[in-house]
This record gives structure tokens, sequence and C-alpha cells, in this order.
């Protein structure tokens, strides 16, 4: 599962945003829980994001749901692809 850490994190095409590191970093905080399925890891972010919401902290809360889209397209859909 680290491998797939990695793989989120890393540049794409060359160059690395700014903000895509940032979620790729979020990102790989969830993925240590990857062992456990896709579906919790899933739940535990979008618990997190409505955690961070109640607190109004809705910056980090909306770069969390940028993690999520990300992980959802590259854990859930490439799942459903198969």
């Amino acid at each position: 599962m680290l491998g797939n850490a990695m793989k989120i994190g890393s540049p794409k095409g060359g160059g690395k945003t700014e903000a895509g590191a940032r979620h790729g970093r979020l990102l790989s905080g969830y993925l240590v829980n990857l062992h456990r399925g896709a579906a919790p890891v899933r739940e535990l972010m979008l618990a997190d994001i409505e955690r961070f919401q109640s607190l109004g902290a809705t910056g980090y809360a909306d770069d969390l749901k940028l993690a999520l889209k990300r992980f959802t397209s590259e854990f859930i859909e490439r799942k459903d692809r198969r």
C-alpha cells in the first residue's frame, strides 16, 4: 500500500503544483488505512470533512474534499472499472 501512497504524491506531467502536492500529502495520510478497504477510508475522510466544517476550518475541509475526489477517482472508480 505504501507504493500507492508514493504514486499518489508523485508529480504528473513533469510539474507538481502546490495544491496538488498538498492534496497528495493529505491523501497519503489516509492511505495508511487502505488495508481496511476503500469504503472505510472514504467514510473516515467524510467524517473528517464534516468535523472540520463544524469547527469552521472550511479551507482545510475544502482541501480534504479535493483529496477525497482524488481518492475516489484513484481507488473506488478504478475498482469499478475492472
